[in-house]
This record gives C-alpha cells, sequence and structure tokens, in this order.
C-alpha cells in the first residue's frame, strides 16, 4: 500500500478495545521495533500488559483498515518496572515532582510509508488530549533524532539519563499541543 494521497483516520481506543486491535498493531510494531518473536508474545508480555494498567489508551492512524501508526500510554505508578528504573537513575529532587502519578508516554512508531507527514504529531497529540497530568517518556538521547526533535516542538524537556544513550523526558500537563493549528496528516 502506498501513502500517496491517503488520509490516515486517527482513533482513540481504551482498555476494553484492546485485545481485538493487537493483531491490527503488531505489524507496524514489528517493522519499527521488532523484539518479539511473534503476535501472541508481543500481546501477553506488553500490549495487554500495558492495557491492563490505569488510564491506558492507544491511538490508531489506519487507513483502508491497515494500521499505520499507533501510540499508547497509561498512568504510570511508583513498583512497576520502568518507573522503578526512572527513580533509581534521576536525582531525587526530579524523581519527587516528576515520578508516581504521571501518564506514561510508552509507544509510539509510524509505517516508514507514512513518516515525515506530521502522524508522529498527531498521534502524540491524540495520545496526551484530556490526560491532564504530567508526562514521562524514555528515547535514545540524540538531539538530531526525528523522535526527539518532535518532542522537543511538543514541549518535553530532558529530565536526566537513564542508561547510556536512553534519556528520560517530562512534559508539564498545561503545554499546548502540536496540532492545534496545524492541517490533518496526508
Amino acid at each position: 500500500m502506498t501513502s500517496d494521497s491517503l488520509k490516515p483516520e486517527i482513533t482513540v481506543h481504551t482498555q476494553p478495545e484492546v485485545s481485538a486491535l493487537a493483531e491490527l498493531v503488531w505489524p507496524t510494531y514489528r517493522e519499527a521495533f521488532g523484539g518479539f518473536p511473534n503476535m501472541q508474545s508481543f500481546q501477553s508480555e506488553l500490549l495487554g500488559r500495558h492495557a491492563a494498567r490505569e488510564g491506558f489508551r492507544l491511538v490508531t492512524a489506519s487507513v483502508a483498515g491497515e494500521v499505520v501508526g499507533f501510540s499508547w500510554g497509561y498512568i504510570g505508578h511508583r513498583g512497576q518496572f520502568w518507573t522503578e528504573l526512572v527513580s533509581e537513575a534521576l536525582p531525587h529532587d526530579v524523581v519527587e515532582e516528576w515520578v508516581g502519578g504521571h501518564f506514561e508516554f510508552a509507544e509510539m512508531a509510524v509505517s516508514p510509508s507514512f513518516r515525515r507527514r506530521g502522524l508522529g504529531a498527531f498521534l502524540h497529540d491524540h495520545l496526551l488530549t484530556d490526560v491532564g497530568r504530567r508526562c514521562l517518556l524514555s528515547t535514545v538521547d540524540d538531539p538530531n533524532d526525528p523522535a526527539v526533535r518532535l518532542y522537543r516542538r511538543a514541549g518535553w524537556q530532558r529530565l536526566g539519563v537513564l542508561k547510556s544513550g536512553t534519556q528520560v523526558m517530562g512534559r508539564h500537563a498545561e503545554t499546548p499541543l502540536l496540532t492545534l493549528v496545524r492541517q490533518d496528516p496526508t
């Protein structure tokens, strides 16, 4: 499928819908990240585990029924794996201000044929719309990475290093979203 003149449909999904969507999200996840040998392990070890968390949201961008991009997140709490990693890596004052009860921007990917068209910004903004709390994510520690550039434009700030090559970024709830003044992705 080519992306010429195809406009993605953006949909926000909640917990009850996720198990039915795993098969649709899996090809884009596999293409972007790899890491899981099959859809079943992706669903049980990552998507299903995250979907069970408080405040889970999944945003999909679809063209002709095929998911070409997605983002998801949930409310992070102390005691969860990633939250504890961040708590151990960041300075105490940063942890006190940012960690626990935050919205965890966990995953985002766009199929290569739909990149560089603003779709990532729409997935980002639809995921964060009405979240109303501080947000955290981890990403590569490379200011030239396209995702890092998008996050910086969206008001994310570097909070510290999670591990070599990986930074933690934070975003205040009141920071304006990117796409409020932009056209729909094409």
